[in-house]
């Protein structure tokens, strides 16, 4: 249970509690990472003789017909279209937390202003990748081609169950946390200035995966079986939604790479690039957030075994076997 107004204490049916978290510390920690853009980008450029995204991330180790320096340029496309995805799943986050924080408005000072923070945060994130996006469009040459319609797909998803936003927001907010300290953190043939990019990213996502675990309690803790079926249905329809974009951006990749290595592509080596740079963006932007254990814990504490095993064999069709680990943590 969680009380929205003394600070959290959340209990974790399963092999053990779940993580305690408080608005209060959230804040805190926020106003003391706190960085601005300009701090971040100052007149840092992108090193093109190096990755720009880690292997972990990307989808040059699955593809055979690529030289290692188009590789490496791969991973420079794979980083405009990584910064954009962001921006684009900000597009509905930030507006999200402002409307939950009217809850607050009163009664709890602190929440309030955490979630108005957390929000606040998003949008200078957007600007973050935006100003990137243009980095890297300098970088390569010309403008990357990306997928459109933010605003729309942001109204699509804000349109959905308060449950499923929250559940999808906190798989994003997770991964980011797993992206940062197992893949860019510690390898040192990556470009310095995505490190220290995402460093700073990684810094302000912490509070924010912890502050929407505490809304995604609230927001369950009331709703009825019925309402919490909803909730999975529609989780399950946003995952597919974000499958969809993913398909089409690794289509554009392929395009971008091609117009960046200056030759055409034989149509065997697109489709090759083409699955090698889709499989990584699955990985990316679903798998890796489903399968944080953090994400696991809030899932498990919030869903039946039932409601579990839908998403689980949704997920299977898009990742396979597999897409959430079958040891469940189920409410009961």
């Amino acid at each position: 249970m969680i009380s929205a107004r003394e600070g959290p204490v959340s209990t974790f049916h399963g092999e053990g509690p779940m993580p305690t978290y408080s608005y209060a510390e959230c804040l805190q920690t926020a106003y003391r990472v706190n960085w601005r853009v300009s701090d971040v980008l100052g007149t840092h450029r992108f090193d093109r003789s190096r990755r720009w995204l880690p292997s972990q991330l990307s989808g040059t180790a699955r593809i055979s017909c690529l030289a290692e320096d188009e590789k490496t340029k791969l991973t420079h496309v794979e980083m405009g279209a990584y910064a954009h995805l962001f921006g684009y799943v900000e597009e509905f986050i930030a507006p999200k937390m402002v409307s939950l924080a009217q809850d607050f408005a009163i009664d709890n000072r602190v929440a309030f202003d955490a979630l108005v923070n957390f929000a606040a945060e998003e949008v200078k994130h957007m600007n973050l990748f935006r100003e990137i996006r243009s980095l890297v469009d300098e970088a390569v040459g010309f403008p990357l081609a990306l997928i459109g319609e933010e605003k729309a797909v942001a109204r699509a998803v804000l349109g959905k169950s308060t449950g499923a936003t929250l559940l999808l927001t906190a798989a994003i907010e997770w991964f980011t946390q797993l992206h940062y300290l197992t893949a860019f953190k510690d390898d040192g043939a990556l470009d310095g200035f995505t490190k220290h990019i995402f460093k700073h990213h990684w810094l302000e996502e912490a509070q924010h995966a912890k502050m929407d675990h505490l809304e995604t309690l609230r927001a369950f803790e009331p709703l009825t079986e019925a309402e919490r079926d909803t909730a999975i249905d529609d989780l399950i329809g946003l995952v597919a939604a974000v499958d969809g974009l993913l398909q089409r951006q690794a289509a554009l990749d392929v395009q971008n790479l091609e117009r960046y290595l200056g030759r055409s592509l034989k149509e065997a080596d697109k489709q090759d690039i083409l699955a090698g740079v889709l499989c990584a963006k699955r990985y990316v932007f679903i798998e890796s957030g489903v399968t944080h254990p953090n994400f696991q814990a809030l899932f498990g504490a919030v869903t039946t075994a039932a409601q579990q095993q839908k998403v689980e064999r949704a997920l299977e069709g898009l990742l396979g076997a597999g897409g959430i680990p079958p040891r469940r943590r189920a409410r009961r």
